[in-house]
């Protein structure tokens, strides 16, 4: 059977003749027509076993538009949006326009009906971003610097995407950006926001120099740009005081200030007197000492006076310029007061304040205020006497000297000074009573009488220890101040200390001139070391009280200058007048010139030779702070072994009221105050 048709082939007549039986024994063959058949059936069957082999496969696309081609794996069939497939790994190629293409090997399982999603990337986008107005600022991108503005960036991927512009004197500018992507490009017009606000300001007088934080930027009148924020304005101009301020600008806020007043500058006075170290009041304000320095504001005259312990008060009246510096100098005249000596054995000679006077006279003229005055002879052990004159009462002392056979016996110093210089005075032991009667006007309840009996010689400082002194020991201490009153110099007591801070210093004290600590810690509280050594400590209530009340003999007056109010005479620093700021109650009349503390010694000693027993400020004792009614004669006290507070006794700057004033006021304390400081003292053994 041929294998083809030609439609142009000729067709020849055979004749036809009988064949001649020939006998065949094979049997019957297949037709063609039975191979057709076979051949569909086998193709049928095919079919139908893929028909049924094959798994239904839907492919859901993104974008929805994509074309899709399978190409490689075995063979599919498309049905509807379906495609037929045998089981098995596929090949296919997903394309669409602005897109990505993707070819990816996907992988037909064993389910009748499968979708298999195929999601194309888009392609990156570009941005142009532009500012208006034109600047030349960084973009950021996702945070990513990417350039100055005008600025083009390419192949962005297609999103949500941050961007930022950060230009100078304009407020920041953020904002989100979808990027369509698909190769398209977009814009971004940035309307930048200024970051500043005008100020504008006046001063009288004019042509006054502004600066903001430090640079001069313009003279007055003024309108000025400055950026938002908080910022130091200082305006100036020759003769005349700054003025500052600090301003806070907030973006677009224009602000207008009242016009600036400048004030015309202080003049200089510079006063200096002789002797230095004279008080200075202006104004009835005290200012300071001799020789010293002031700013006084212009235009005005200032009424002056200088006073000091000794010397008269004097006066002057002052005008002050702008910008001026004035100079004084001037000269206290002496107070003088009569002091008559006897002296036995005769021919000792005479030292006042130091300085040899020769022989011994009689009679010696001079100034009132405190001296110390030695007597000397051979032989003889030297005795010194404090004294301040008094003008217009004579003074005499009968003194008789010993010998040095008998001062060895007594071989006690009357003085001892510190390693930093503090002078301690001998106090004799004696017997005295301690507290008030019942009786007594403004008694208070803790002062409970008791009978006492000093059985040891001991030391005690002249004076109240100095801020000079305690910064030898902390020299971050600060006594401060209270209301306008200073009390941080340096020959001002200090205060504004605890007690544990005093009981720390007599400690360092002992142990600069090698003597045992007279104070231990024991359970991280100071406690006396048992029994009391020599060691610096603070005095016990019953020595302060022996060395300051009965200091000028066994019958105590009620206040430190006698028995009555007011003080006859300015002997110690009270709340005077010139205190009426800085305490309620004053002592009328009273005007000791010094309205806080006064340097250490400024007023007379009392018969002890001990300065500021009364006034200035009152002072932390050893003893701890108890109401106790004795049974029998206390020797020696020195209070509770425990407590939470501290005895303070002698009265202040602060004190103007009878009760207060009185010499058995007791107060007591923990904290530190701005009226307690504290003076040394020690057993001479």
């Amino acid at each position: 059977m041929p294998s083809s048709l030609d439609p142009h082939q000729i067709i020849e007549v055979t004749p036809f003749s009988r064949a001649e039986a020939v006998i065949s024994r094979r049997g019957p063959g297949l037709k063609p027509i039975h191979i057709v058949i076979l051949s569909l059936f086998a193709a049928l069957t095919l079919v139908a076993l893929f028909v049924f082999s094959a798994r239904a496969v839907r492919f859901d696309l993104s974008p929805v538009d994509a074309n899709l081609e399978i190409t490689d794996g075995t063979f599919t069939y498309l049905l509807g949006e379906r495609y037929l497939m045998l089981a098995g790994d596929y090949t296919v190629a997903v394309t669409a326009e602005g897109y990505t293409p993707l070819k990816s090997m996907i992988h037909v399982g064993e389910l009748a009906d499968q979708t298999i999603h195929l999601e194309l990337a888009k392609l990156p986008g570009t941005l142009t971003v532009s500012t208006l107005p034109e600047t030349r600022s960084p973009v950021f991108l996702d945070q990513e610097p990417v350039g100055l503005t005008p600025l083009t960036v390419t192949d962005i991927q297609a999103g949500n995407h941050n961007v930022s512009v950060r230009a100078a004197r304009f407020l920041p500018f953020d904002t989100d950006v979808h990027i369509e992507g698909q190769g398209l490009s977009q814009n971004l017009l940035v309307t930048l926001v200024p970051a500043w606000a005008l100020l504008s300001l006046s001063s009288q007088p004019t042509a006054a120099a502004v600066s903001i934080d430090g640079i001069e930027v313009a003279t007055t009148p003024a309108r000025i740009e400055v950026m938002q924020g908080n910022h130091q304005l200082l305006v100036t101009r020759p003769g005349f005081k700054s003025w500052q301020a600090e301003v806070n600008i907030t973006a677009q806020q224009d602000q207008i200030l009242p016009e600036i007043t400048l004030m015309a500058q202080d003049g200089q006075l510079s006063i200096q007197s002789t002797p230095s170290a004279a008080s200075v009041t202006i104004a009835d304000e005290y200012r300071g000492q001799t020789p010293l320095q002031l700013s006084l504001a212009p235009g005005k005259t200032y009424g002056l006076r200088l006073t000091k312990p000794g010397y008269e008060t004097t006066e002057r009246a002052v005008t002050i310029d702008a910008a001026s510096d004035t100079q004084l100098n001037l000269t206290l005249p002496p107070v003088l007061g009569i002091v008559s000596l006897q002296v036995s054995p005769a021919g000792a000679s005479l030292v006042v304040d130091g300085q040899p006077r020769g022989k011994i006279f009689e009679r010696l003229e001079l100034n009132a205020v405190p001296h110390i005055i030695g007597i000397e002879l051979a032989g003889y052990q030297s005795q010194q006497i404090n004294v301040t004159p008094q003008p217009g009462q004579a003074q005499q002392f009968i003194i008789e000297l010993l010998t040095e056979a008998e001062a060895k016996l007594a071989s006690m110093e009357p003085t001892t000074t510190t390693a930093i210089g503090q002078v301690l005075k001998l106090i004799q032991p004696g017997a005295f009573t301690m507290g008030a009667s019942r009786r007594e006007p403004g008694r208070r309840a803790n002062e409970i009488e008791k009978q006492v009996q000093l059985s040891r010689h001991y030391y005690i400082g002249i004076h109240e220890v100095t801020n000079a002194q305690y910064q030898q020991f902390d020299r971050l201490h600060d006594s401060g101040m209270l209301g306008r009153a200073l009390l941080n110099g340096n020959d001002r007591p200090v205060v504004n200390l605890a007690w544990d801070d005093a009981v720390a210093f007599c400690n360092w004290l002992s142990q600069q001139q090698g003597l045992a600590s007279a104070y231990e810690l024991i359970d991280n509280r100071w406690q006396a070391v048992t029994p009391m050594n020599s060691g610096y400590r603070l005095p016990t209530e019953a020595e302060w009280i022996w060395a300051s009340r009965y200091a000028a003999g066994p019958t105590p007056t009620r206040f430190p200058w006698g028995d009555a109010m007011p003080p006859v005479a300015i002997e110690a620093n009270y709340a005077d007048e010139s205190a009426n700021t800085v305490v309620a109650d004053v002592l009328t009349g009273y005007l000791d010139h010094f309205r806080g503390t006064a340097p250490v010694g400024s007023f007379p000693a009392n018969p002890a030779g001990l300065f500021d027993m009364a006034g200035n400020v009152s002072e932390w004792m050893h003893d701890y702070y108890a109401q106790v009614e004795p049974t029998a004669v206390l020797v020696d006290p020195s209070g509770p072994i425990s407590g939470e507070r501290h005895v303070i006794k002698g009265s202040n700057y602060t004190h103007g009221r009878f009760s207060e004033l009185r010499w058995t006021f007791r107060d007591f304390g923990q904290s530190p105050r701005p009226d307690v400081g504290f003076r040394i003292a020690r057993y001479v053994e």
